[in-house]
């Protein structure tokens, strides 16, 4: 090896020097990249607080992480992961902006009165909005409590109140049972509140409560939109269930329309029951509940002979009758009327058609005496042959998926990638350095007209110079 390392140029030393300092950052960066720490998410969306708050306990830990996400992610190695959720967990850090009622943990024995009702009523705006948080659809959330002061003889004549002022995630939006249920989740927490008077607000200042009727029987107009809105998405849920299992997922399209009686009725019958058998002449009597007879005897004959054979009597009979009072409310929600369109992708005769629309017509509850519709057709029918020649898409054509992001799979074909390379560059050098080279032709060196002279006489001398060997022969 030191002999051939001898006999190569500057250039080729080079080159192989090169080449074998290549190979080794290669190497190092290929087992860099495979045997780095993996960093998992330890929390994410948190607020600036929350997550200075989490890196000072990290430090204190000596636990390595990463911030990501403009600071609001936090992360650490994967075998990391649960351990140290656990520990921070237990470590009470006030996370979310909010504290509880550990700010009682450490009380001094001589605060006021005053003190304690301040520090209880953080408390418990702290612990409330730790439960809001819990909420999958929102990020941030404030809660303000409005009790008023209570004296041992003075009774506070205003009701308390409270206030919950939320942050959604982007592009999320909170329902109506949702935020019934916060407001609820607040009057059950807090004494002498009522849901009514819990007001809550997004982030942009719009009133997500809903203000009730003066009865407390009608619905508002966003109430009324939303009933529609969940009826419509339901029907439609069960007629795609139905055409996905049939003709094959995408393949038909289905639209459910509906009309709600959002009126609330009462009706009241009243009725006269009349008693058994308690006819006379047509017409009933009822029931005898009282009767009366008075009876008076005549004056008697003069001189007392004796009494006379005449008299009045009276009779007074009460009768009262049965009666029957019934009510009838009729809810709001009912279905008034209800339209349903099917298209399907593929062609269909008319048998087929009239046995799909039979079919979605038993799904939904069509009920053809209150004016409900239903309408089927295939694709062929609605669009001409020729915009369907050069608009319709193939029943086999199937979208090609997002790129997703990288997984162990993509990060196996470029580790295979680099491995590959290396041995590449690796052969190419071994074959550099192995084959044999040709010998460097060294360049001709001019004689001088002295050289040439001197060597022109030794050439002559040579000759002239008789061969032994020759004269003995």
């Amino acid at each position: 090896m030191q002999s051939k390392w001898a006999s190569l140029d500057r250039r080729a030393r080079v080159g192989i020097g090169a080449g074998m300092l290549a190979i080794v950052v290669l190497v190092g960066a290929l087992a860099w990249w495979a045997y780095r720490p993996d960093y998992q998410v330890l929390f994410a969306d948190m607020a600036a607080r929350d997550a200075a708050a989490m890196t000072a306990e990290l430090d204190k830990m000596k636990t390595p992480y990463q911030l990501a996400d403009g600071g609001t992610t936090i992360m650490v190695p994967r075998s990391l992961v649960y351990k140290t959720r656990l520990a921070v967990m237990g470590k009470e850090v006030p996370l979310q902006g909010a504290i509880g009622f550990e700010v009682f943990n450490n009380a001094d024995f001589g605060m006021t009165e005053f003190v304690q009702k301040v520090n209880y009523l953080r408390a418990v705006q702290g612990e409330l909005t730790r439960t809001i948080l819990s909420i999958d659809d929102i990020r941030n959330a404030r809660v303000h409590l409005a009790i008023p002061e209570q004296g041992l003889f003075k009774k506070a004549l205003a009701k308390p109140k409270a206030s919950v002022t939320l942050t959604l995630k982007p592009g999320h939006v909170l329902a109506a049972d949702q935020v019934a249920g916060i407001q609820r989740l607040v009057a059950a927490s807090v004494p002498d509140i009522v849901p009514a008077d819990v007001t809550v607000i997004d982030q942009h200042g719009v009133a997500l409560t809903r203000p009730s009727s003066a009865d407390g029987a009608g619905e508002s107009a966003s109430n009324q939109l939303e009933s529609k809105r969940s009826t419509e998405e339901y029907l439609t849920k069960k007629v795609a269930q139905v055409l996905d299992r049939t003709f094959g997922a995408g393949e038909a399209i289905a639209s459910v329309d509906v009309a709600l009686n959002l009126n609330q009725s009462k009706v009241t019958t009243e009725e006269v029951l009349p008693a058994h058998g308690g006819v006379s002449n047509g017409s009933p009597t009822g029931v005898m509940v009282r009767e009366r007879i008075s009876a008076r005897d005549a004056d008697a004959a003069p001189g007392g002979a004796g009494k006379s054979a005449g008299g009045t009597s009276s009779s007074e009979s009460d009768y009262q009758v049965g009666r029957r009072v019934e009510q009838l409310s009729v809810a709001a929600g009912t279905v008034r009327r209800m339209t349903v369109a099917v298209v399907v992708r593929q062609a269909m005769t008319d048998e087929q058609r009239d046995k799909l629309r039979e079919v979605v017509a038993l799904a939904v509850g069509l009920n053809a005496e209150r004016g409900d519709a239903i309408v089927v057709n295939s694709m062929d029918r609605l669009v001409t042959p020729a915009a369907a020649a050069t608009d319709a898409v193939p029943p086999d054509t199937v979208p090609e998926p997002a790129p997703a992001r990288r997984d162990a799979a993509s990060v196996n074909v470029v580790i295979g990638v680099l491995v590959a390379l290396a041995v590449l560059l690796a052969g190419l050098l071994a074959w550099l350095f192995l084959r044999p080279r040709r010998p460097v032709p060294q360049p001709q060196r001019v004689l001088t007209a002295a050289e040439r002279e001197q060597m022109l006489i030794e050439v002559r001398a040579w000759i002239e110079t008789p061969a032994p060997n020759l004269e003995k022969a």
